[in-house]
């Protein structure tokens, strides 16, 4: 439990950070910004972070053939589209139209690829130091 909570503590702060960077370009659009939405990118990001957490959190006894691994992004990734789609109507985000459904699309892609660099970038960094303590220990 204490591993699910600091990792979904984690992909919360990754994923809200994405979340503020895609509002922030989105804000060149309108001439103003209504205060309500930053308690709903709050919960945006807390769903959010919940799943990813429970997707990574996933950790078979065997290994996940590469098809499958896809396919298991794909999902994750269609589910985080819902919930950006269902949060996006309950907020009045966007229109319900297909212009208003593929700018969450490609909302959610800039946020998952934003998410994934930053989960590559900590997680080499945490590898390096792995490597580096036991190379050190190595020596000792």
């Amino acid at each position: 439990m204490k591993n699910f909570i600091s990792d979904f503590l984690k992909w919360f702060l990754i994923i809200n950070t994405g979340i503020m960077f895609v509002v922030w370009i989105a804000i060149f659009k309108y001439d103003e910004i209504w205060t309500d939405i930053i308690p709903q990118i709050f919960g945006a990001s807390f769903l959010t972070s919940l799943v990813t957490t429970a997707y990574f959190s996933y950790n078979p006894k065997k290994p996940i053939s590469v098809p499958g691994r896809i396919l298991l992004t794909c999902v994750h990734y269609l589910c985080l589209c819902v919930i950006i789609m269902v949060l996006g109507i309950f907020f009045d985000w966007f229109d319900p139209t297909l212009k208003g459904a593929l700018s969450v699309i490609v909302s959610v892609a800039v946020v998952y690829f934003i998410a994934t660099v930053t989960s590559y970038i900590l997680s080499k960094g945490e590898a390096d130091e792995m490597t580096d303590a036991l190379k050190k220990y190595k020596d000792e």
